[in-house]
């Protein structure tokens, strides 16, 4: 099978948005689809198709048919009886290139950013949707404006999806254990130079046990970093690790001051990792954990058997107010689709208030700006009593990521091991992942 790459042109990007942005406000503001209630015009039943329709969605995670149902299919069906839903779960031997090897085909796909692009151009299943959104009415305004203008920035311009949901990083924080050795719990606001003081506070052995005043995961961090580095510099091509000095700043709080002493030390020496979520919510080893805003979704009954809340990600004293970067989720008609009206027309009800508020009131953040979107949030999940507004700060631009970007993770993490296991210091490491990362692209340009 024969792979499909198309080359991003970041410098097109200007004009190409230019354009976009005048088709795409032109059919924003059209009177025709807004209610008076505020809501886009899916409020209204959709017309009856003039053949049978049978749209089916594939996306990049391994959710199981329950899951796909109770936050899209049970919706998308009371809404469009006529049409037949059809969920295609990733399997192992069902991935993406076989399915395309395969030849077999779907309307709708849908991934996080970065991945949701580099798949679609790979295998040739991108198609552009400036038109339909046109056509459709689709009113893109009412979007947190960084979701969009990250896939521009990806694509040259182009728009293959709209971001029907989103996350952002916050910090969690186990109250128990910061009842247990008398530490004030933090509050919204903090500077991670502030967090790292509770984290020395906490991070203690008692009991026989060892506990860590903070953990996250490395590669989410990385992803959705507040400074908006990107990995690649989209004017050269080449890695930005070791020539951009924010990284060092990035590398040295988020590694150096909040995961410091010999306690972590040990840990990554033994382990290579803290264990991340299970640190936090199982073994409860972890007082804070960073993570994207969806931890009680995927994990219910854990949370349920923890007394626990969410503050703000703390800051960088350079970025007062800002938080993560965000990662939407986009869905986004294929080349393949028979039918891409009417998977216009599904993916203009799932950005609707309508759609949205169902979205959010399970816990999903909403890719929308809309107050009463964000009022809905968490309130039909056992945990909406928490501090949900510490997910509504100002999110930092979302940072250019090619096609090739997942790829470049693992280099990335490379340095916060290295600090973490005191194995080498930065410069050189930062060196060497320079290096790792530049094969990493050769490679995938060769393709």
């Amino acid at each position: 099978m024969k792979m499909k790459w198309k080359a991003n042109r970041p410098h097109l990007a200007l004009a190409c948005c230019a354009t976009l942005a005048v088709a795409l406000a032109a059919c924003s503001t059209g009177k025709e689809n807004v209610q008076q209630d505020g809501k886009t015009g899916m409020d209204t039943p959709p017309p009856k198709p003039s053949e049978p329709v049978e749209l089916v969605f594939y996306g990049n995670s391994t959710q199981p048919d329950t899951y796909f149902n109770t936050y899209y299919g049970d919706a998308i069906r009371k809404k469009f009886p006529d049409y037949k839903i059809t969920y295609l779960q990733r399997t192992k031997g069902n991935e993406i290139e076989n399915l395309v090897a395969a030849g077999t085909k779907f309307d709708i796909y849908y991934a996080t950013v970065g991945n949701f692009e580099s798949s679609l151009q790979m295998y040739g299943l991108q198609l552009e949707m400036s038109e339909l959104i046109k056509k459709h009415g689709i009113d893109t305004s009412k979007f947190e404006p960084s979701l969009l203008e990250a896939m521009k920035l990806n694509t040259g311009g182009a728009i293959f999806g709209v971001p029907v949901q989103t996350s952002v990083e916050i910090l969690y924080y186990n109250k128990s254990l910061f009842d247990k050795f008398g530490v004030p719990y933090p509050k919204d606001g903090l500077t991670w130079d502030q967090a790292a003081e509770l984290s020395a506070k906490l991070t203690r052995e008692e009991g026989g046990v060892q506990y860590y005043g903070y953990t996250t995961t490395i590669n989410h961090m990385l992803r959705m970093n507040q400074f908006s580095l990107p990995r690649v510099d989209p004017k050269t091509g080449k890695p930005t690790i070791n020539t951009d000095a924010r990284w060092k700043t990035y590398y040295e709080t988020l590694y150096g001051k909040m995961m410091a002493g010999e306690a972590y030390k040990k840990r990554f020496n033994e382990n290579s990792t803290l264990a991340a979520s299970d640190a936090f919510i199982k073994t409860k080893e972890a007082a804070m954990y960073a993570f994207p805003s969806q931890l009680y979704l995927t994990n219910p009954e854990e949370m349920k058997a923890m007394d626990w809340d969410i503050v703000t990600l703390p800051t960088f004293r350079e970025l007062p107010g800002i938080g993560s970067q965000s990662y939407p989720m986009y869905f986004g008609v294929t080349q393949q689709s028979k039918h891409p009206d009417a998977a216009a027309e599904v993916l203009k009800y799932m950005v609707s208030e309508e759609f949205q508020i169902g979205l959010a009131r399970k816990g999903w953040m909403s890719s929308l700006t809309s107050e009463s979107v964000r009022q809905a949030y968490a309130q039909d999940t056992p945990f909406k009593d928490k501090n949900y507004k510490a997910l509504f700060v100002k999110p930092a631009p979302i940072a250019y990521a090619p096609e090739y970007d997942p790829g470049l993770i693992s280099n990335y993490i490379k340095p916060a091991l290295d600090m973490l296991q005191g194995k080498l210091d930065l410069n050189t490491s930062f060196r060497m992942a320079e290096e790792e990362a530049a094969k990493t692209i050769n490679s995938a340009k060769a393709k």
